[in-house]
């Protein structure tokens, strides 16, 4: 919100100077971005009075006109624009003088044997952006003084106050808002702007006929009507006012409706009347396929989620975001039906987002706009049509308001004020500061305070509310720094959230980096990681008001977020990653929602390219299936887990030979495998991308923060080696757990050490190669007991269809 300090001070006497201002704003919670200097585009540039036009003895095309600098003083320019005359008044630069398109100053100049000793200067010539009725000179107020500096006189020398608002403040989306600030702050006198125009004897209703089909879209719509407008640029002091506000002058009608809204906060918007068929105003959804061409000139395709303003055949304005092209203000304008309403601010902000169409009005519509303001604010846009563009206003205002909103009325408790801003203000003290912000306060039999909010503070709602704008305008600077007193109780860290810690702290130990994803992902995601319709996975559940079409669905797994971090830093060329994230997937128990989904802890892992980096020595390992296994291994024994089982698995989205699925004591944990190389393609991952998704519940409820610790051996184990040829089909898990369950308690250790295909190995089958630890807790195990029980476990593999390797 851009506030220009001279046009503040002219609604509330204060004498502070701008960056004073500035900072008293700030610590009353309304941070003023910057303060920049605005004006200073020339130097040299006065008021002069024309005295005679002459033709130029030598140039048809150019003129010597005379002109009255101030003080008495005459000097002759040369100048050929045609829109001058005797008597008026006009920027003059003197030489000397600096303009924002010369790079040295003015100098006197011979033109056709002619001294020109000035420059007469068009508002273009002058940097500033304005409206005239014809090209050429710029044409100043009839009352300007000769000689006066140009800048005083248009009011250029000016600061302007950068506001960056939070969303609750709405209320100082408007200078009449902020105006309520600083005489609260500084104790000057509010001075509102005059409302009431004159109305002429016809009434409204004899012109215009409005009816709201959807109050709950529009809760108010009011509307005036002005004839005899004629329009014409805006008066210079007006359209310097919206340059300073970042507004471009269009013509007075327009201008007016945009230097009310900055000063009410309050959007308006003028029809040309001839244009509405029956003189009619219907807010209403739009029908299914309408199209519109909005003000900038594009067609909009509209849907019943959008509310129209039409009148008897067609629309003439998106509500509360831009107008139609076929009801805008011309030349040709006579007659104006002005706008004031309330929109639901929901829909005004889906409407700008779905269209692309953000702006000062809808800016507005969103964060709510104060409803005492409408009349006032549409009063006073007619009273500046019927003086500056000389409209005549007729009586009477047609307002559609069926349910009138009520100001808010809270208790105070004045002890609870001064318990929670740590500060004993006198009650005195707090009804004045309430009552320079415009609250009605009433003091109650009971020691509270009764206070009744305006409208405008929409943001006011509870006791806590009343307590910070005490707070805030008693300065928080004013308030003492205190100790905190009182017992200090121990906090300690809930089981659950030490071992998501634990899991944290372990995973960015082995190089892995944390990543927090959004729960809401598109529903796209799901189906580009080839997941059938009838899985759990695929039924996800659907957002009733989502904030875009990418943040439509709840996610049910963290897969789709990390692929879409994968590929972003891919296309960054950071292709070697290691990530990690822990958060919720929600898994609906059925759909249509009837109760609360399944909110389910998980944690996922994705891991490509080089594990570490190549060096003299080696290094620059991938990261593969085995690599990311070992991984989750160490963190198994981390969080003092039992064995895990990894099964063979087949998954749409993982590769057909280089899955797992990983289950915990019988109950299914999770899976872990290589990216389908298709799926990988699609979200343009060009190599290997290694995947795990791991139930955190389950993990959690098995996990123990305390070590299991065991003795060391008193015995010595005893090693042997076994070598066997297997059918390809059988895995080595399978292996490992028959050896474990035919040596029984015995087996201390198993370990793989050879893997081998090829030569010497028959077709469809590998050799592999284990190394059995065999140990007893009782005593030193004899070779004939070790030879026994290693006998046993050949037995048991040649029953599984195992031959021994020689």
């Amino acid at each position: 919100m851009r506030v220009p300090y001279n046009w503040l001070k002219e609604y509330v006497d204060f004498d502070l100077p701008p960056l004073e201002l500035a900072d008293r704003l700030t610590m009353a919670g309304l941070e003023v971005g910057a303060v920049e200097p605005w004006g200073e585009l020339f130097s040299g540039v006065v008021v002069g009075r024309i005295l005679a036009i002459e033709p130029h003895p030598r140039r048809e095309r150019l003129a010597l006109v005379r002109v009255d600098r101030g003080g008495g003083e005459e000097v002759a320019v040369v100048c050929g624009a045609r829109n001058i005359k005797e008597g008026q008044k006009v920027p003059l630069a003197l030489p000397g003088a600096r303009l924002p398109g010369l790079p040295k100053p003015l100098e006197a100049l011979e033109l056709g044997g002619v001294l020109s000793q000035g420059m007469l200067c068009s508002a273009q010539e002058l940097g500033l952006e304005l409206v005239q009725e014809a090209e050429g000179i710029l044409i100043l107020d009839p009352g300007a003084q000769p000689g006066a500096p140009l800048e005083e006189v248009l009011d250029l020398e000016d600061s302007v106050l950068v506001l960056e608002l939070t969303p609750n403040r709405a209320d100082c989306l408007g200078l009449l808002g902020v105006a309520w600030e600083v005489a609260a702050l500084t104790g000057g006198k509010l001075k509102l702007p005059p409302v009431d125009p004159p109305e002429v004897e016809e009434r409204v209703e004899n012109y215009a006929r409005v009816d709201v089909e959807d109050p709950d879209l529009c809760p108010r719509y009011a509307a005036r009507v002005i004839r005899e407008v004629a329009v014409a640029p805006s008066p210079l002091w007006m359209q310097i006012r919206l340059l300073k506000a970042g507004i471009r002058p269009i013509n007075n009608v327009v201008d007016i409706t945009n230097y009310v809204m900055w000063e009410f906060g309050q959007p308006l918007h003028a029809f040309d009347y001839e244009r509405l068929e029956g003189g009619r105003i219907v807010v209403r959804r739009a029908y299914p396929g309408e199209v519109t061409v909005t003000l900038d000139g594009k067609m909009r395709e509209l849907n019943p989620e959008i509310l129209v303003i039409a009148d008897a055949s067609k629309t003439v304005a998106l509500g509360g975001v831009m107008g139609a092209e076929n009801s805008e203000i011309g030349p040709e304008t006579r007659t104006v039906l002005l706008e004031a309403a309330l929109f639901n601010p929901v829909n005004i902000r889906r409407t700008a987002r779905r269209l692309g169409l953000p702006s000062e009005a809808s800016q507005r519509f969103e964060r709510g706009v104060n409803p005492e303001s409408v009349l006032e604010a549409q009063g006073r846009a007619a009273l500046l049509m019927s003086r500056l563009a000389g409209g005549e206003v007729l009586q009477g205002v047609i307002d559609v308001y069926p349910k009138p909103f009520q100001r808010c009325r809270i208790a105070v408790r004045p002890y609870r004020v001064n318990e929670i801003i740590g500060k004993k203000i006198p009650v005195e003290e707090m009804v004045n500061l309430l009552e320079r912000l415009g609250f009605d306060v009433q003091r109650e039999p009971n020691r509270t305070l009764a206070v009744t909010v305006p409208l405008r503070r929409s943001d006011i709602q509870l006791e806590e509310d009343i307590v910070e704008e005490v707070a805030r305008l008693h300065g928080y600077e004013n308030i003492p720094t205190t100790l905190p007193r009182g017992e200090l109780i121990e906090c300690r860290e809930a089981p659950e959230l030490r071992l998501h810690n634990l899991v944290r702290d372990t995973m960015a130990a082995m190089g892995f980096y944390e990543v927090i994803t959004y729960s809401f992902i598109n529903p796209n995601l799901l189906r580009r990681l080839r997941i059938g319709e009838d899985t759990e996975l695929a039924r996800a559940i659907p957002l009733q008001n989502p904030l875009s079409e990418e943040q439509g669905v709840m996610r049910t797994t963290l897969l789709p977020g990390l692929l879409k971090v994968l590929q972003h830093n891919f296309n960054h060329q950071e292709y070697n990653q290691l990530l990690f994230e822990l958060g919720a997937v929600f898994l609906p128990r059925r759909l249509p929602l009837e109760e609360l989904p399944d909110e389910r802890m998980t944690l996922g892992l994705a891991a490509t390219g080089a594990v570490t980096e190549p060096n003299w020595s080696g290094g620059g390992r991938q990261a593969d299936f085995y690599l990311v296994k070992g991984v989750l291994e160490a963190l198994f024994r981390k969080l003092g887990l039992g064995s895990v089982d990894f099964r063979p698995l087949e998954s749409p989205f993982l590769h057909p030979t280089r899955a797992a699925g990983l289950f915990l004591e019988g109950e299914e944990l999770g899976y872990l495998g290589e990216l389908h190389p298709e799926v990988a393609t699609d979200w343009d991952l060009r190599q290997a991308v290694i995947v795990a998704e791991l139930n955190g519940e389950l993990l959690f409820s098995r996990a123990s923060l305390v070590p299991r610790l065991e003795p060391l051996p008193r015995y010595p184990a005893s090693l042997r080696d076994i070598s066997v040829v297997v059918p390809r089909e059988i895995t080595a898990r399978e292996l490992e757990s028959c050896i474990r369950e035919a040596g029984g308690e015995l087996v201390d250790r198993i370990t793989l050490f050879d893997l081998y295909e090829g030569k010497q190995i028959p077709p469809g089958k590998r050799s592999i190669s284990f190394a059995i630890a065999y140990r007893s807790s009782q005593g030193t195990l004899t070779d004939e007991e070790v030879n026994q029980i290693h006998g046993r476990i050949q037995q048991a593999l040649f029953a599984l269809g195992a031959t021994l390797r020689t």
